[in-house]
């Protein structure tokens, strides 16, 4: 039987930390954090160099944010990319990267459909996936929903799918992430996240957290749950050092000195920067009211200013592809089954 949804009156505190965890860098509340031994320079990358990873979100959902991340990483191998497997142009994103089989292409495992005009539903049969649907079908609109709602029995079940779909449209994903970061929405669900990563040895987006993110979060008034500690400690893919946003802005110009502003601040180690680019179209506007900030990441990184920017002395551009090329870890046998 499925669970109705009931709005809570409070979030549960380590409900709400591990959201945080995923948002951080977007609200700005916690800094950026320097540490030994960052994941740059296990590595291998030079130590005091700020190693970034240009992430495209939201892949897949319809033309203009396709056609936006196939101009990115044709003008740069070091691009990386996701792709939202339930999305109604998941299929053309897939056989464009079959035709690029060298493009850093990850998955944006997803269990919300928020766009009011443009939602999408489960890749499961919805009969296996009941706790995950609203009244007609679709993912949960809200983070706040899901939380409530899902059984973690069948969020993983939904996920495998995901992977499962984009493994036979022939995508080899290079890396995983959450989308509206709902897989931290709950410690079972980030336990599922992490153990999907490991069965499919495709490594998951987390943020390494070294005793000053522990002290910042506390500070900010977020305990950090001993059972998410012991759950990073034992992860054993690549992890980042910290996570960036590109936010919102009232102009592009306003956009790009916010931008300047954040390259400049970043310390060592490996830090995805994530951006959600498209091109402007009239189905971009009916598709998502934020389409002005996507058409203006989608401009941002291909300003030559930027570029300069980013291939700077300071920085070096990496993508997932390259990190597990790197990495010296043992993969499983053989990943799972559905």
């Amino acid at each position: 039987m499925k669970t109705q949804f009931v709005q809570p009156t409070k979030t549960p505190r380590k409900l709400g930390l591990l959201l945080a965890i995923t948002y951080a860098a977007t609200v700005a509340l916690l800094p950026s954090v320097a540490c030994a031994d960052t994941w740059a320079e296990r590595l291998g990358f030079p130590a005091e160099k700020t190693v970034i990873l240009l992430h495209a979100h939201e892949m897949g959902i319809c033309h203009a944010t396709n056609a936006a991340a196939k101009k990115l990483h044709a003008s740069d191998s070091k691009h990386s990319s996701s792709v939202t497997v339930p999305g109604p142009w998941f299929l053309d994103f897939a056989a464009w990267s079959r035709e690029h089989p060298d493009a850093d292409v990850g998955l944006s495992l997803t269990i919300n459909s928020e766009l009011t005009n443009h939602r999408w539903q489960p890749v499961s049969p919805h009969s296996r996936v009941t706790s995950l649907v609203d009244s007609e079908g679709y993912f949960w609109p809200s983070t706040t929903q899901t939380m409530v709602n899902a059984e973690v029995d069948e969020v993983e079940q939904e996920l495998h799918s995901q992977i499962q779909r984009a493994l036979r449209a022939g995508l080899k994903p290079t890396h995983l992430t959450t989308h509206l970061g709902t897989l931290f929405m709950r410690l079972d669900f980030t336990e599922v996240y992490l153990r999907l990563a490991r069965q499919y040895w495709i490594p998951a987006v987390v943020i390494e957290l070294t005793p000053e993110h522990v002290e910042r979060f506390q500070r900010l008034g977020y305990p950090i749950p001993e059972e998410l500690i012991g759950l990073l400690e034992n992860y054993p893919l690549p992890k980042v050092d910290d996570l960036q946003f590109v936010r919102p802005a009232e102009s592009y110009e306003a956009l790009r000195s916010s931008f300047v502003e954040m390259i400049h601040g970043l310390p060592p180690g490996l830090i995805q920067v994530s951006f959600h680019p498209a091109i402007e179209s009239d189905e971009l506007k009916r598709v998502t009211p934020d389409w002005q900030q996507r058409v203006w990441a989608a401009k941002l990184l291909q300003d030559p200013k930027i570029r300069t920017l980013l291939t700077s002395e300071k920085t070096i551009l990496t993508n997932w592809r390259e990190v597990m090329e790197r990495y010296t870890g043992q993969a499983p046998a053989q990943a799972p089954t559905p």
